[in-house]
């Protein structure tokens, strides 16, 4: 079996225009096309080796790349991930506690 390093590393890709992020976690925006970082979704590895073996000699963030991502998550329902529909949830952040001591 050959060796591929991206097959090593978290994969963000852009529902909106196919760009891909290795990495951690995703910029707050796409440098793309600057889609708030909601729009990520963590790429499948097999969906990813697809684009990557039929571009090997192009950039991953190549527009065919780009394009073929796209077709390939809708094709597999990759792209139907639920999305959070604000940047903070009161709940989590802590917007939603009274600061007074009645129940």
């Amino acid at each position: 079996m050959t060796y591929r390093p991206y097959m090593q590393a978290l994969l963000w890709t852009c529902k909106s225009c196919g760009f891909v992020y290795e990495g951690g976690q995703p910029k707050q925006n796409c440098p793309f096309c600057e889609a708030y970082k909601t729009s990520f979704i963590d790429l499948p590895q097999h969906l990813e080796a697809k684009v990557r073996e039929a571009h090997p000699d192009q950039s991953f963030n190549h527009a065919d790349c780009r394009a073929m991502r796209l077709e390939l998550m809708r094709e597999h329902g990759a792209d139907a991930s639920p999305r959070v529909a604000g940047r903070v949830l009161p709940t989590v952040s802590g917007h939603n506690m009274s600061t007074s001591n009645s129940a």
